[in-house]
């Protein structure tokens, strides 16, 4: 069983951590501002990439339940996940609506 859990780091930030089996796996950081939550790192075990889409889900799951609408994420490591999930690109980060990010990506 796979479990996100999140911690407090500090009045923004909050690091969510990917735990299989009570085994760390993978974590990312999401930042909270007032009008959008950015993950801006996120680590996971090479062979455990059905981790990423989780964490991601975790983060903006949890920034909806702060009344925070739109979601980006600046991480060069997972561009092909978010290619595959509700994210535009621009030159900088990818982005969305947070309820467009959660609604899934079967059809893609």
């Amino acid at each position: 069983m796979i479990f996100f859990k999140p911690e407090k780091l500090s009045e923004k930030i909050t690091k969510f951590t990917a735990l299989e089996d009570n085994s760390e796996s993978g974590y990312c950081l999401l930042k909270s501002e007032r009008d959008y939550a950015e993950i801006y790192e996120l680590k996971y075990d090479s062979d455990k990439p059905y981790l990423v889409e989780g964490l991601i889900r975790s983060a903006f799951n949890f920034a909806s339940l702060k009344n925070i609408y739109m979601g980006r994420c600046s991480c060069k490591n997972i561009s092909s996940f978010l290619e595959k999930m509700n994210f535009e690109k621009n030159d900088e980060y990818y982005f969305n609506d947070i309820p467009t990010i959660l609604t899934g990506s079967c059809c893609k």
